[in-house]
């Protein structure tokens, strides 16, 4: 009897370690990184260069436009991984708003499996020339995306922040290229 007992209190001391390293790992957030191949759309003109450890892709800017930057997302987690679309809070950009995450068939959610990767393309609309100075830059250097991973007992919702694999800039256009522009709505400069 003792010990049967003591195998029983084992067994449940076990599940309960293996149950609980199953919610620690369910409860880490997703490990999403983005990566090459690189590929834009929506802008006649860009180029790529490299600053010291830094890639740069330049864009030309064009007011109201959509610039569509595609890059390869992969899951390096342990556990499938949903992206449901861009978080609501973006980091901050003066020429680029993100408007939107899709994969190549233009679905806003992306589920991956553990080490799956997939093409997604984020989409950004260029405006705001009329509030910087001619020739001044913005940047996008990293999205933010929501998503759910399926652990125990519920469905987890995280935000992740993605460093994308090269800088976008794009330069503020001179008066003529910005329409919206006046003799006092653009700083000196």
């Amino acid at each position: 009897m003792r010990r049967s007992r003591r195998a029983g209190l084992l067994a449940v001391l076990l599940l309960v370690l293996l149950a609980g390293g199953g919610v620690a790992v369910a409860r880490s957030a997703p490990a999403l990184r983005a990566g090459g191949p690189t590929s834009v759309s929506g802008t006649e003109a860009t180029g790529v260069f490299a600053i010291a450890d830094r890639t740069v892709r330049q864009v030309r800017y064009d007011d109201g436009g959509t610039l569509r930057y595609s890059f390869e997302l992969t899951n390096d987690g342990r556990l499938p991984v949903t992206v449901t679309g861009l978080a609501a809070e973006q980091p901050p950009s003066r020429l680029f708003t993100y408007t939107g995450l899709t994969d190549a068939t233009g679905r806003s959610t992306v589920r991956l499996s553990p080490g799956e990767s997939t093409q997604v393309t984020l989409s950004l609309r260029m405006g705001g020339c009329e509030t910087l100075s001619a020739r001044a830059g913005a940047f996008v250097t990293e999205v933010a995306v929501r998503t759910e991973q399926v652990g125990l007992p519920s469905v987890l919702d995280d935000t992740v922040t993605l460093t994308l694999p090269e800088e976008l800039h794009t330069g503020s256009p001179r008066e003529a290229f910005c329409p919206h522009s006046t003799a006092t709505s653009r700083p000196p400069g």
